[in-house]
């Protein structure tokens, strides 16, 4: 035992070799703070728990004993399990009450037509297999959904069953609410989980901190800003953010939030690799640091404006117009020229330095605009740099329609998850009919929560819970034979019972889970209908045939889970770069007028690759999220969604510079240079889809030579008219997004 706080070792020692019947009085002095330790470790664990078990108590014993409702206590009691304990609704409590709340709806119709289909056995399962589908895949349209969507299922599980009573549905639809009502009481006030800073606040927070890094204008940057940018962008990854606050869904706000959120994380990023890029302690040239400065100024407008949160008037608000006007004499700086007095080994780096600055530049304009759109301003896309709102003006069901038939593919992991469920509980609910099975709840509820993504975790699990479920009905068929029908023996039992399942289950595993859900059914019924022993053999019996059932679906459908869909949508991810390399450089290099802008195909270009990384970005979270053998290396996947970012990039913002690509000689090296890269992206795509050996080919960088030698020189400054100047720039633009996309594709190549 260590010795106490100001306590001298030789008394330590001699408190410790007195035995245990001196050391017990210290120990226990120390149970409440290794107590407190256990709570504060595992307090979202325990907090449900106490939650879950307050409220399922508190519902049944008002229906039971109460009201004498034996149905409505029922209904009541599963509706706060199932969205309390068997979903995984993600959030603060108060996010969590506001899901449940706005579920009520349709839990009200699942239990409505489970009601109605348990008329025949075929009705119910034709209503399983629809509703089973259909539940899973609305998990497309946010993290909140698709937490609540396992206990969404169990709201039709439940009255499907014999026997068909429709003059049952009063009871089941108000236990429902009772149940539901209770539940996010609990949530929101017996100790919820505590409130998080709001998305705006992490947008405004990286917005003040990109200002703040603007304000810089060549020189050292102290550190602090240094360290204060790159934690406001590191606030800002998926990965980072509780998944109840990210902007997953389809609606207008959230994908101006996820677009703010790309902006302003590519402001940060540039921003912190101008100023700690080689030469970056140099002064600026004076459009430079007007252009950074002009940044720093919207920059603190949109944080300003995301912190108060309202409409801003006409003319008030972030405004993107006096950025833009600093950054045109930036574009149009002799970039070739000084190109041409440059050795080949700094051309490179004079281009990306004088990239940064550009990519920053837009990056804010961006944040602006979609800062705009957030406070609900949809003239955004009628700004010159507006083309990259293109949904700004798309109504409401458009936006979801988009969302939902964007995972209709056997190619998304959603799709397929959605397709194993529904399949494993329609075959799960024909088999409970068909054998007449007593409990046949259970079948369905085991194939429900044992039903895994690879074959391998669904055998792991298939074990646990078979473990976990014999020991439960052991301990619960002495129990029941000891106690027998002694109600109030029951009635005390359960809420221990209660809290001691939905505590040890998540922190202990699945074997407990079983174990302890096999004892609190047993608890539950007994107070319902007269039980016996043979109740505990029973739920064993339906558990082993839905873990057959699921473990029969895990092997038939998809067995390996997302192993295969990540190598499939990374391919299909790097042949949507490759084909928006050469859109983008077509628009860019074979455009007729001088001031062009906007994709040719309406934008269906930046839609199909949006899809394809929103495929690639499911199948590899599920991917990373899946236990699986020790393989060989795989590829640098994130790589591969970052090569996809920056060609979106520059398919939003390339095509609507001013300028043209001349001369013909010009536009002619850039075509090649494009075909080349997007040559070696379709080669990586095939790659991957076959998963042979490493490419042979490896990607090949930008010739600079060859486009100097075919490169009109510049004329002196303020010699050249501002329409070449405009094509000098977009020339050195299209180089820099070509180059950062060979980069991408070297770095993948490095990690195969």
């Amino acid at each position: 035992m260590r010795p106490q706080q100001g306590a001298s070792p030789r008394r330590a020692r001699g408190r410790a070799a007195d035995g245990p019947a001196t050391a017990w009085p210290g120990g226990l002095r120390r149970l409440p703070a290794r107590a407190g330790q256990f709570v504060r470790g595992h307090r979202s664990v325990v907090g449900n728990a106490v939650r879950v078990t307050t409220a399922s108590c508190v519902a049944f014993y008002i229906c039971r004993y109460g009201l004498d409702r034996a149905v409505m206590s029922v209904y009541a009691t599963f509706t706060v399990v199932s969205l309390g304990a068997l979903a995984r609704i993600p959030g603060s409590g108060r996010q969590r009450a506001a899901t449940v709340l706005t579920a009520l709806p349709a839990g009200l119709v699942l239990i409505t037509l489970g009601t109605l289909l348990a008329v025949r056995t075929w009705a119910a399962v034709l209503g399983m297999l629809v509703v089973g589908f259909l539940v899973a895949y609305a998990g497309t349209t946010g993290p909140r959904i698709a937490g609540a969507a396992p206990g969404m299922q169990l709201l039709y599980i439940l009255p499907c069953f014999p026997p068909y009573a429709p003059d049952t549905l009063g009871q089941r639809l108000l236990g429902f609410l009772l149940g539901a009502v209770l539940l996010a009481a609990a949530q929101r006030i017996l100790l919820p989980e505590p409130d998080t800073p709001p998305f705006r606040r992490l947008l405004a927070g990286a917005a003040e901190a990109a200002a703040d890094l603007a304000g810089h204008h060549g020189g050292p940057v102290p550190e602090p800003v240094l360290a204060r940018a790159r934690t406001a962008a590191d606030a800002l990854r998926p990965g980072r953010i509780p998944p109840a606050d990210l902007p997953a869904a389809p609606s207008l706000a959230h994908k101006a939030m996820a677009h703010a959120a790309e902006a302003v994380r590519t402001l940060l990023n540039r921003l912190d690799a101008l100023h700690t890029a080689a030469g970056s302690q140099h002064a600026y040239r004076p459009e430079t640091t007007a252009l950074l400065r002009a940044v720093g100024d919207a920059a603190r407008e949109t944080a300003a404006a995301l912190r108060h949160g309202a409409r801003p008037a006409p003319g008030e608000g972030p405004r993107a117009g006096p950025l833009q006007s600093e950054l045109a004499p930036v574009r149009t700086h002799r970039a070739l020229d000084t190109l041409g007095r440059l050795s080949a080994d700094d051309r490179l780096t004079y281009l990306r330095r004088r990239s940064l600055v550009v990519q920053a530049a837009d990056s804010a304009v961006v944040l602006v605009l979609a800062t705009r759109l957030l406070l609900g301003d949809r003239d955004v896309d009628r700004d010159p740099a507006g083309h990259a709102f293109a949904y700004a003006r798309a109504h409401t069901a458009e936006l979801w329609w988009r969302r939902l038939t964007a995972h209709l593919t056997p190619r998304s992991v959603i799709f397929q998850n959605a397709c194993r469920f529904a399949l494993g509980l329609a075959a799960a609910r024909a088999v409970a009919g068909l054998l007449d099975l007593q409990h046949g709840f259970w079948v369905l509820l085991a194939t429900l929560t044992l039903t895994r993504t690879t074959s391998l975790e669904t055998r792991s699990a298939v074990r646990q819970a078979l473990l976990g479920t014999l020991i439960g009905a052991v301990v619960a068929g002495g129990l029941l034979a000891v106690v027998h029908n002694h109600g109030a023996v029951y009635a005390v039992l359960l809420p221990l019972v209660m809290l001691l399942a939905f505590t040890a289950g998540p922190l202990r595993g699945l074997a407990w889970a079983q174990g302890g859900f096999t004892l609190v059914v047993a608890v539950l019924f007994a107070q319902v209908a007269p039980v016996t022993w043979q109740l505990a053999p029973v739920r064993l019996e339906d558990v082993l045939a839905g873990s057959l059932i699921g473990l029969v679906c895990g092997l038939a459908a998809w067995p390996r889970g997302a192993a295969p869909e990540v190598r499939r949508n990374m391919a299909a991810l790097c042949q949507a770069v490759a084909d928006g390399i050469g859109r983008t450089t077509a628009l860019v290099a074979d455009r007729a007028g001088a001031a062009g802008g906007g994709c040719s195909d309406g934008g269906a270009g930046i839609l199909a690759l949006n899809r394809a990384m929103m495929l690639a970005q499911e199948s590899l979270a599920q991917y990373q999220s899946e236990p699986r053998e020790r393989t060989a290396r795989q590829p640098d996947w994130p790589a591969v969604l970052v090569a996809g970012a920056d060609a979106r990039r520059g398919e939003r913002l390339l095509p609507g510079r001013p300028g043209r690509i001349a001369p013909h000689e010009v536009g002619a090296w850039l075509r090649r240079a494009a075909e080349s890269t997007a040559a070696d992206y379709r080669a990586l795509a095939r790659h991957l889809h076959t998963g042979d050996g490493p490419p042979e080919v490896l990607p090949r960088p930008l010739d600079l030579g060859s486009l100097l030698a075919v490169a009109p020189p510049v004329p002196p400054a303020g010699a050249a008219p501002p329409a070449r100047a405009d094509s000098a720039a977009l020339l050195v633009d299209s180089v820099i997004w070509l180059d950062a996309l060979t980069a991408d594709l070297t770095r993948i190549h490095r990690e195969m």
